[in-house]
Order: C-alpha cells, then sequence, then structure tokens
C-alpha cells in the first residue's frame, strides 16, 4: 500500500470519531444548537486563517514549480472560498466585527495551528504537508459521507454543500498523489510524516470537541486545578 493508504488506515479511528461525533452529528441533522456552531466558525476562522499562511510558506520551500502552483492554489482557496463561508455565515448569524475583534482561540484550535507552523518553520514541504493533509482529506469524507443530509438549517447545508462537492474530492485525490510522491522521496522521513499526520489527526477530532464543550482557557485552568486537589 502506498503511504497514504497505510496512514489512512492506520488513523482510522481518528476519521471515524468524527463521522459519528455529536458535533458533527447535530450539524448534519439539524439538531446542533447555533451558539454552538457561532463558537465553531470563529474557531475554525481563526485556524484557516493561519493554515493558509502555512500553504504559502510551504509554497517558498518547493523546487517544482507544479507544487508551488498548487500550494499557492490552496492558500487561494482557503481565502477566497473557505473564510468566505465564514464572512457570509458571520452576518447570517448575527457575529459582529466587535466579537471577531476581541476573539481569543480556545487551547485545541490554538494547539493545531502551533503543531502546523512547528512542521513548516522545522521541516522541509514534506513534513509541512503532512501535517496540513488530515484537514481537508477529512471534511471531504465528511461531506461525502453525508452528502444527502437535509439538515434543515441553511447554514448547515452550505457548509455540507462545500465539502461534498465533487471538485473538492479532486482536490483532494490530487494532494493524496502528492503526498504519496513527496513519501517516496524522503523514505528516510517516513516515521516523522508518519507522527505530523497522526497528530493533526488528533487535533481533528478535538477540533470538534472544543466547540461541543465550548472549550475555554479558564474552564481548563480549573479542570487541572480539580484534579490536583484529587
Amino acid at each position: 500500500m502506498s503511504f497514504c493508504q497505510n496512514i489512512r488506515k492506520e488513523t482510522n479511528r481518528y476519521f471515524e470519531e468524527s463521522f459519528r461525533h455529536p458535533f458533527v452529528k447535530g450539524l448534519v441533522n439539524g439538531t446542533l444548537p447555533v451558539e454552538k456552531f457561532a463558537y465553531y466558525m470563529l474557531q475554525d476562522a481563526y485556524y484557516l486563517k493561519h493554515y493558509a499562511k502555512v500553504l504559502a510558506l510551504t509554497a517558498v520551500k518547493v523546487e517544482k514549480e507544479a507544487d508551488m502552483k498548487l500550494f499557492l492554489e490552496k492558500a487561494q482557496f482557503v481565502q477566497q472560498s473557505e473564510l468566505m463561508l465564514h464572512s457570509t455565515v458571520f452576518q447570517e448569524l448575527g457575529i459582529t466585527e466587535e466579537e471577531v475583534a476581541h476573539f481569543t482561540p480556545a487551547p485545541a484550535a490554538y494547539n493545531y495551528v502551533s503543531h502546523m507552523y512547528q512542521a513548516v518553520y522545522n521541516g522541509d514541504a514534506a513534513e509541512s504537508f503532512a501535517a496540513m493533509l488530515p484537514c481537508p482529506w477529512l471534511y471531504q469524507e465528511i461531506g461525502e459521507r453525508y452528502q444527502d443530509a437535509k439538515p434543515g438549517v441553511k447554514v448547515y447545508q452550505d457548509w455540507i454543500d462545500m465539502y461534498s462537492d465533487s471538485s473538492f474530492k479532486q482536490s483532494i485525490e490530487e494532494q493524496i498523489e502528492m503526498m504519496d510522491r513527496y513519501a517516496c522521496e524522503n523514505p528516510h522521513k517516513s516515521e516523522i510524516l508518519k507522527q505530523h499526520f497522526i497528530r493533526s489527526c488528533y487535533y481533528e477530532w478535538q477540533f470538534w470537541e472544543m466547540p461541543w464543550t465550548m472549550q475555554d482557557w479558564e474552564r481548563e485552568v480549573k479542570k487541572y486545578e480539580l484534579v490536583e486537589h484529587l
């Protein structure tokens, strides 16, 4: 099997946990409380802003012009399509500019972004891409699995429609092919590529937990304080 076939099999538990996570299930069946979705979209906008930057930083590290073009195109897609959806959703949900301006990333979002920056600054393009690929791959599989869902809530339907689009699947197939090529070109780095991918899968799962529990720094500190007193 190829690198991506192997790593997808090894991380299947994270994909399956995401498919059946109460946040995702609530989104696709329309029962997700809107305040949790609003919280998620704010955190996701923060994540995607930095995801686009990591894509651009990765483009600088590649030698092949075609690879550079792909990374820059993906960064542009995030800016023009995904973040545009977030902007529209903010308006539909009544999220104000003041709320956006005073936004604070939750621990899970902050840790995930830090993980990607660590990969791109301390590694090469292959390492950076291994840390980035789980995000769009997982979303494409969620979109495909629930493409026939009718949540009855416009903003949820728009989210499903974006990630179930056939062009998004084609993009993922191109990215998987690229990741396999990078793995073949860097056999001595197979373990670190694997670890970057696995950690991102873990953070993806945490990204659903984050809005479901409305995670914030204060509650996280109190949780550890409680453990210390037990």
